[in-house]
């Protein structure tokens, strides 16, 4: 199995998150615009049999050379100190590990070595804190106000305003998207590494014809420097996960994120362009498997996500990294 890297510069603001199962719909649109219907049932299809052609994760923020990933949420439980000011050094210690949700990539592949999370910056000095708290946020959002347009008369509609906050990266912030290629043969069929790269060229996201979410792909390159174990019953996912019978699972540590999806492309024009609510366990949840496997979750059900558009699918099935537990 090969490990790629997308890197991607924000060039407009963003409305929608980068989360691995909005990009994996946002690559089957593609997809369909390339090879058409025919090709993109075969390619879902691969994943309803559990035979995925690649994995992706969410997008990740990377700040110069260094990538944030997802922090697992493991509960650590502390030794038991016996001077007050061992307690309130702790106290102090648990709150700078609790305001830090990513690890470094020295971090993450201890973790996936020992099972632990261990920050390496343990020796911050307050005036170091001080000058990043006066520092630009490396992403924030903008209140934007506008005005509904009456499709009849082509003018402002009266008292039909609304907001909307785009969000915007800071200058040395670009985002990193990891995709495990599971079937080189078939990635390569599909020409994946080329449709990845314009499902970002064209638009991700809302008001993408608008000008919204609009992205400069920097590379697409291999990456070798994770240092995941081989033999290991315990994983954490790196995306959206929805979690299969087959799975054989026992959660370690999770978070959940309720969606209340719409349909784009063409589909948002449909009778009823919103997708059923759905429950996935988001990026950083950890969990314990009978059964090893180079991939977890599940594709949806026929008629799960949406009664009227019955085809449509939402993929839970992200980027994935085993790990030692010692």
């Amino acid at each position: 199995m090969k490990t790629n890297l997308l890197t991607l510069k924000l060039k407009s603001g963003l409305l929608t998150d980068l989360q691995s199962d909005t990009i994996y719909g946002h690559f089957c649109w593609r997809l369909k615009d390339k090879f058409g219907d025919d090709k993109l049932i075969d390619f879902i299809n691969l994943y309803k049999n559990n035979k995925p052609v690649f994995l992706i994760s969410d997008g990740l923020i990377k700040i110069g050379d260094s990538i944030r990933f997802p922090k697992p949420f493991l509960f650590q439980k502390s030794e038991t100190k016996a001077t007050k000011i061992d307690k309130v050094l702790e106290f102090v210690e648990r709150k700078r590990d609790k305001e830090r949700n990513y690890l470094t990539l020295s971090e993450l592949n201890n973790f996936l070595l020992t099972g632990k999370v261990e920050l390496e910056e343990k020796n911050e000095s307050f005036s170091l804190n001080k000058k990043r708290k006066k520092k630009k946020r490396e992403i924030e959002e903008s209140l934007r106000v506008s005005v509904q347009i009456n499709r009849n008369t082509y003018s402002s509609a009266e008292g039909r305003l609304f907001s909307y906050k785009p969000k915007f990266s800071r200058q040395d912030v670009s985002f990193v998207v990891l995709i495990k290629v599971l079937d080189e043969k078939k990635f390569d069929e599909f020409e994946c590494e080329e449709i990845l790269q314009d499902t970002f060229i064209v638009g991700f996201g809302k008001k993408k014809s608008s000008g919204y979410g609009q992205f400069e792909i920097l590379n697409f390159e291999e990456f070798n420097g994770l240092n995941e174990p081989k033999d290991s019953n315990y994983f954490f996912v790196l995306g959206n996960y929805l979690p299969s019978i087959e799975d054989k699972i026992s959660p370690i540590g999770y978070d959940f994120n309720t969606k209340y999806g719409k349909f784009g492309e063409e589909l948002a024009l449909s009778e009823n362009p919103f997708k059923n609510p759905i429950v996935f366990l988001t990026a950083g949840s950890c969990f314990k498997t009978e059964d090893k496997k180079d991939f977890y979750g599940r594709v949806t059900i026929e008629g799960e996500i949406s009664g009227l558009n019955s085809f449509a699918v939402q993929f839970g099935i992200p980027f994935i990294l085993h790990y030692k537990k010692t």
